[in-house]
């Protein structure tokens, strides 16, 4: 099976305490990883490593076999959905959702027409399109989100806590959703969360960090 992340004896820092010392990962194509521990064990830490956004002082992290740092072709492969509204706020709900297609290139009106079609499936009515990120409800702001996230489908897709600012029918709506894309593609999920029902119902494979004393 294809190993799509890839960590080696990787030690960080922040502000002098050490977040992960030898830590060491492989996450296989397909897999569903939901991560778990307490606050400020390095859970959100993790997907910056992955993301490229920190740098480990030892050791290494590579995506699809490469290091992804300053790499365009390789960040193409990756979508990102954080927790609460992310949205950008001087973009409409429509430009939100096809903005990575725009950083690729694509033509408008297709960029436009995928991006009506997935917010059909998500429950989103036309008419929400050209709402502004504070005119959204959370529901439908996180669909949003997690339609930006996916879009351009990734093989690689990152999930900083998507749910926690939910309610539970929308926190339930959304997990059945995200499980229903996983189980549809050959798309690798990394689910950060603090909630165990959460994790097992939506994934194959889980990982608990705690903090190093």
């Amino acid at each position: 099976m294809k190993e799509i992340v890839t960590i080696e004896n990787v030690s960080f820092n922040y502000h002098n305490r050490a977040v992960f010392k030898d830590f060491n990962l492989s996450i296989q194509e397909g897999d569903f990883l939901c991560v778990l521990g307490e606050s400020g064990s390095g859970k959100s830490t993790l997907l910056g490593l992955i993301l490229g956004l920190l740098k480990p002082s030892l050791g290494s992290v590579k995506i699809f076999n490469e290091t992804l740092s300053n790499n365009a072709f390789l960040r193409q492969k990756i979508g990102y959905i954080a927790q609460g509204n992310s949205l950008f706020s001087h973009l409409n709900a429509l430009q939100n959702m096809t903005f990575c297609l725009n950083l690729q290139g694509i033509n408008k009106q297709a960029a436009q027409k995928e991006a009506k079609a997935l917010a059909l499936k998500m429950g989103l009515d036309e008419s929400l399109m050209d709402k502004f990120p504070n005119e959204l409800s959370g529901g439908q702001a996180q669909r949003v989100g997690i339609i930006r996230g996916i879009i351009h489908r990734p093989e690689l897709i990152l999930l900083d806590e998507p749910f926690s600012a939910l309610d539970s029918f929308n926190r339930k709506n959304l997990q059945d959703l995200i499980k229903e894309i996983h189980q549809n593609s050959h798309a690798t999920f990394i689910m950060v969360t603090h909630d165990e029902s959460e994790a097992q119902k939506l994934s194959t494979k889980t990982l608990e960090i705690k903090a190093l004393k």
